[in-house]
């Protein structure tokens, strides 16, 4: 490096010391005159760097915050893609609703998140016939039965531990035995409950509607019953009817018609509560159906 260059460095050096004071000192006077701050001058000298121009950009909410839309068109978007995300509904909306306002405007209008899978081979029509028929009936002639089971390495799900930590828990991934439970539901109260080990067939349930069901119903009771085969068995048909009632089956792929379908979901929770506190998961069950 030449020498004269070596020797002009420490004369640059407290020039530009000296500069920077004087224009600090202009900044501080700037300031104290104009009430701006030195960060704001900063700010306007980057921006005139960035575009040319110290006029400030356009001031608001980012695009599609206040956006106006129609409530109806909204919910007609809801229900042709319920199941896409606000991310999703955005770029359908031609990003005219950021995803912030589409979740504010879903739960405004009562949506919730959920989903529930329904089976393609459900008929349509039969289910609106079926629903239409029961709502002629008074809920105090109605009795629905159904069957349901858990395997004895039932338990609790879910459990607390610290955030960011799994919590573990103690289960036999091979169950032994399976215990089912078949029962009636009459005015919001189960009626008729039987529980026994196995699953359940054609001789079982006629036993039961034999011995058990036909003893606790009233006459003129309609029964509903899930429309599978052990279920249109003639012995069944004449069993029912011998104590002047009647069958009602529901369509086909239609269990979310039956109501006591949310007592077995209750009923199971329950179970998995307390297995841990016996050793035989069918006294657990007999234990539970007592307080249902």
């Amino acid at each position: 490096m030449p020498e004269i260059k070596l020797n002009l460095r420490p004369n640059l050096l407290r020039l530009f010391r000296y500069l920077s004071a004087i224009i600090l000192n202009y900044l501080n006077q700037f300031r104290k005159r104009s009430i701006i701050s030195r960060n704001t001058i900063y700010r306007w000298k980057h921006l005139k760097s960035e575009t040319g121009d110290i006029k400030a950009k356009p001031y608001g909410p980012a695009k599609g915050y206040n956006a106006k839309i129609d409530l109806k068109e909204f919910e007609e978007l809801i229900i042709n893609h319920h199941d896409k995300t606000a991310k999703e509904l955005s770029i359908i909306l031609g990003n005219r609703l950021q995803r912030t306002r589409i979740n504010y405007y879903r739960k405004l209008l009562g949506y919730t998140y959920k989903k529930t899978n329904l089976h393609s081979k459900r008929d349509i029509v039969l289910r609106n016939e079926f629903i239409e028929k029961v709502k002629q009936i008074s809920k105090e002639n109605l009795v629905f039965i159904d069957e349901s089971g858990i395997e004895d390495n039932a338990c609790r799900e879910y459990g607390w531990s610290i955030k960011g930590t799994r919590c573990y828990g103690n289960k036999a991934y091979q169950h032994k035995s399976r215990v089912s439970m078949i029962a009636g539901l009459y005015n919001n109260q189960i009626i008729a409950p039987v529980i026994f080990e196995g699953n359940c067939n054609k001789a079982i349930f006629t036993t039961y509607v034999e011995t058990i069901l036909i003893k606790e119903l009233p006459p003129g009771q309609i029964v509903i019953m899930d429309n599978i085969n052990f279920h249109k068995n003639t012995t069944i048909k004449v069993l029912i009817e011998s104590v002047g009632c009647s069958i009602l089956l529901l369509p086909t792929y239609s269990p979310d018609l039956n109501p006591i379908e949310h007592y077995w979901f209750k009923i199971k929770n329950e179970i998995r509560k307390v297995t841990a506190q016996f050793k035989d998961i069918s006294i657990a069950v007999e234990h539970l159906m007592k307080f249902i």
